[in-house]
């Protein structure tokens, strides 16, 4: 079983620390003799992703094997933006903080020049 699990992990690396999958998909991965999932199943689940540094969106995991989640490395350059916007992480509580942070990525996307950014 634990092969099999390593695949999560190793699905989320491959696609460089963020990605989306079915709750059936996870199930199937993190335990293929579950028949069907339920709260307390998607709870463990939950707890497991936690123990190998990997967080999810939604924050509570579906029981539908058909919705999909986020899974994510908040370690990652993409899971730190992730954690600002969900003021998770470092920025839990330091919304200010969040925002800034936000702000300088937002100025780079749109192309603002480095005297701008400097400026503000």
């Amino acid at each position: 079983m634990q092969d099999q699990r390593a695949a999560i992990p190793s699905e989320l690396d491959a696609d460089h620390g963020v990605t989306a999958v079915t709750m059936g998909w996870l199930r199937e991965r993190y335990n293929p003799e579950w028949g069907r999932l339920s709260a307390s199943r998607a709870s463990e689940i939950s707890r497991w992703l936690t123990t190998q540094e990997i967080a999810h969106i939604p924050s509570s995991l579906p029981s539908r094997e058909v919705e999909e989640v986020v899974l994510y490395r908040p370690s990652s350059r993409i899971g730190v933006y992730i954690n600002a916007a969900r003021l998770d992480g470092p920025f839990e509580h330091r919304p200010a903080a969040a925002a800034y942070f936000l702000q300088d990525i937002a100025r780079r996307l749109n192309g603002a020049p480095q005297a701008e950014a400097e400026r503000s």
